[in-house]
């Protein structure tokens, strides 16, 4: 028994594979909504289309492995798969905040705008 009272189903080498397959699966909904973070980041910085594709990818992906962590009633399986979220998420927002002219960072959606250039 578990910490939380919450026994898991699978045995521990049973479920570190589990956890990397889910991990496999995180990464698959982020390159099938958002394709390489190479080609992101060859983008105009901070496009809308890809900000709330990863935004979405996102939220798919919580869904997805807290659903996962449920049915199997395993924490090592939310770790890896939430850690894998927080690098995917981490990469491809970096990747969408690249100017691909510069390479540099810009600050934010709103300073990328042309709406918003200084005169």
């Amino acid at each position: 028994m578990a910490l939380t009272g919450i026994t898991s189903r699978l045995k521990p080498e049973n479920s570190i594979i589990a956890g990397m397959a889910t991990v496999g699966l995180v990464v698959a909904v982020y390159n099938l909504h958002n394709g390489s973070a190479a080609s992101a980041s060859n983008t105009p910085a901070w496009s809308t289309d890809l900000t709330s594709s990863t935004k979405k990818a996102g939220y798919i992906s919580l869904i997805m492995v807290g659903g996962i962590s449920l049915v199997s009633k395993d924490a090592n399986i939310f770790i890896l798969g939430c850690a894998a979220i927080v690098a995917m998420h981490s990469t491809y927002i970096h990747a969408i905040a690249t100017s691909p002219n510069t390479g540099t960072l810009v600050a934010g959606a709103a300073a990328a705008s042309p709406l918003f250039a200084a005169a």
